[in-house]
């Protein structure tokens, strides 16, 4: 357990502390929120409204209060995929309990949480036979749909995944939303789950002076070597991108086959852009 931000330690002489155990936080989805995958990696732990502190999942948390207490946790993420940076996730709401808290004991909770009511959410989940997503004319190779039937090993939400391989023959690949979303003010998430042995772009495309501008967000490291390795999930922080005054605002996801590489192998899944609704 790492805690990032805690209370002072306790010294000699100080109460006994209790122990509240959190070894993780489920998310729940309804059917139209699509996939409950979600990477919580951090939550901020409050005791009857006091802030005890923000720690690494699993946690072990000591409090300082003994009998009932109201525990309250907010869940937060790696923004951008970076370490350093685990911000409370704002789209997924808080989970609170009463626990009966004994010096020197641990009590285990597992938070549940959602999302909140007011998040609006574009879904791309490969479930469908179309996509809502377009291949880009200057792609070499197109986008796969990768089953339970054709791909058992290697979907691991639903019945089936996106992905796409390079060769040398098909050394490049782009494809990206044709929604032209609308400017927002507030929090904007894209979150994305992917399995890939070489890196990846996610980044932006605008429409200015009648030609489309490409802006790259985040470079997605390799998750394994061979066919991907394990499943991984990111949150990325569009709102900036967002809340800029621009026209056909789209995203989109490529690669180039590295050099050295034979093959390069991207699968991906629930594919979400949460924001609040306008």
């Amino acid at each position: 357990m790492c805690c990032l931000v805690a209370l002072a330690g306790c010294k000699k002489g100080d109460k006994v502390p209790a122990y509240v155990v959190i070894p993780g936080v489920e998310l729940h989805t309804t059917d139209a929120q699509g996939s409950n995958s979600a990477k919580v990696t951090d939550v901020w732990v409050h005791a009857d409204e006091e802030l005890i502190g923000v720690y690494e999942l699993p946690a072990r948390v000591a409090v300082l209060r003994s009998g009932a207490s109201t525990i309250t946790v907010y869940p937060a993420v790696k923004r951008n995929g970076m370490f350093e940076d685990r911000g409370r996730y704002p789209f997924y709401t808080s989970w609170s309990g009463e626990t009966d808290l004994v010096p020197a004991q641990a009590t285990t909770v597992q938070p549940s949480v959602q999302y909140v009511d007011e998040a609006d959410i574009w879904i791309e989940a490969f479930e469908d036979a179309g996509t809502n997503m377009h291949v880009a004319a200057e792609s070499d190779t197109t986008l796969l749909l990768l089953t339970t039937a054709t791909h058992p090993d290697l979907v691991s939400y639903g019945n089936a995944c996106g992905g796409f391989v390079l060769d040398a023959a098909h050394p490049f690949f782009r494809m990206h939303t044709t929604a032209d979303f609308e400017h927002s003010t507030g929090a904007v998430f894209l979150e994305l789950d992917h399995r890939n042995n070489i890196t990846f772009t996610v980044g932006m495309m605008f429409e200015q002076n009648g030609s489309t501008d490409v802006v790259p967000h985040v470079h997605i490291t390799p998750t394994g070597t061979g066919d991907g390795g394990h499943w991984n999930k990111v949150y990325l922080d569009l709102s900036v991108a967002f809340g800029q005054a621009m026209s056909g605002r789209n995203i989109y996801i490529e690669a180039s086959l590295p050099e050295g590489f034979d093959q390069g192998q991207v699968s991906l899944d629930n594919i979400k852009l949460v924001r609040f609704d306008q």
